[in-house]
Order: C-alpha cells, then sequence, then structure tokens
C-alpha cells in the first residue's frame, strides 16, 4: 500500500542533484494526482446535488404553505374584525404556465385580504366541494371542509392544510396520497 501511494506520489523522495551535490526537493503535482482529485470532488458533486436541489424544492413548498395558510388566517380575522363574511378563491390561471392563486373571491368581499398571494412553479390542489371557495363567516367560521395540497413537480413530498368545518381551525402537514398527517 505504502508502496502504491509513493508510485502515484503522495510521498516524495529526496534525490541528490548530481552536477551540484545539493538535495533536490520535488515540488509539484503530478497530472495523475490532479485527476484523481478532480474524479473524487465529481463524485462527491453527484451524490449531493440532487439531494440539495429537492431540500431546495421542498423548502419552496414549504414556504408557500406556510403563505397559503397565513392567507386564510388573515382572511378568517378581518372577517371578525370586519363583522362581514369574507369568501377566498384558490385560482388556476393556465397561460403557459400554469400559476395558482389565493384572491377575495369578488368586490363584495373587498378587505378581506390585502393582497392577491402567487404560487408559481408550484402545485396547488384543493378538494372543496363544488366550488373553488372558501367562506369564512363574520364570527370566523367556516363551512367549507377542506384539504389543500401544495407540491413541487421537482420533490416527492407533498404539504397539506386542513381546513376544519364549523371551527375554521387550520392544521398543516405531510401529504401521504390520502391524508394528512401533521409531521412536518
Amino acid at each position: 500500500m505504502i508502496r502504491t501511494l509513493f508510485y502515484l506520489g503522495f510521498f516524495r523522495k529526496k534525490h541528490l542533484d548530481n552536477s551540484s551535490g545539493l538535495v533536490c526537493k520535488n515540488a509539484g503535482w503530478t497530472l495523475l494526482e490532479i485527476m484523481i482529485v478532480i474524479l473524487i470532488i465529481g463524485i462527491l458533486a453527484s451524490l449531493v446535488i440532487p439531494n440539495m436541489m429537492e431540500g431546495v424544492e421542498k423548502r419552496k413548498a414549504q414556504d408557500a404553505l406556510s403563505r397559503l395558510k397565513g392567507t386564510l388566517q388573515e382572511a378568517q380575522r378581518n372577517s371578525i374584525k370586519m363583522g362581514k363574511e369574507c369568501r377566498v378563491s384558490i385560482n388556476t390561471n393556465e397561460n403557459g404556465y400554469t400559476t395558482h392563486s389565493v384572491t377575495i373571491a369578488d368586490s363584495t368581499y373587498a378587505g378581506c385580504l390585502s393582497e392577491e398571494v402567487t404560487f408559481p412553479g408550484l402545485t396547488v390542489t384543493e378538494n372543496l366541494p363544488n366550488t373553488t371557495k372558501i367562506r369564512f363567516s363574520y364570527r370566523g367560521n367556516t363551512t367549507n371542509i377542506s384539504t389543500i395540497v401544495v407540491e413541487s413537480p421537482n420533490a416527492r413530498t407533498k404539504y397539506c392544510l386542513v381546513v376544519s368545518n364549523f371551527l375554521g381551525v387550520m392544521r398543516s402537514g405531510v401529504h401521504n396520497g390520502t391524508n394528512c398527517q401533521s409531521s412536518f
């Protein structure tokens, strides 16, 4: 093993310069050493970069879920504060790209949200029966029970937000294909 390392140039031998009698030291990297280092860096990068990119996509979906939950809670708070009903729509606009957004249902619900929230590059699906609107009463209650799923096309994990019936309580978690588990 040591002999192989000597041959590869990891340990340098001192040698005498025959013309002057001085001890010279070989101080430089061989092409083989540089190629081995580049190969090792390439292998490590090929293992790390895909996992890192998936982590970025998962974080993007988690941030979108937090913004979605914050938007719905804002509409719920504003319905209580203003003493009137608020309806929030989950929209899908397709114009080359799919952009999902959360807006007020129409102008009669002005003041429910401070701004439209969009989720570019993410897929937002919901299971609201016969509508894409979530209604909050003047007390903050809702008559809609729904599960909203946020996912990135490049990540394997789906995140979900469940809005419960009557009380309007919201909880978030990881979607396992059929239901939402509170574990993130």
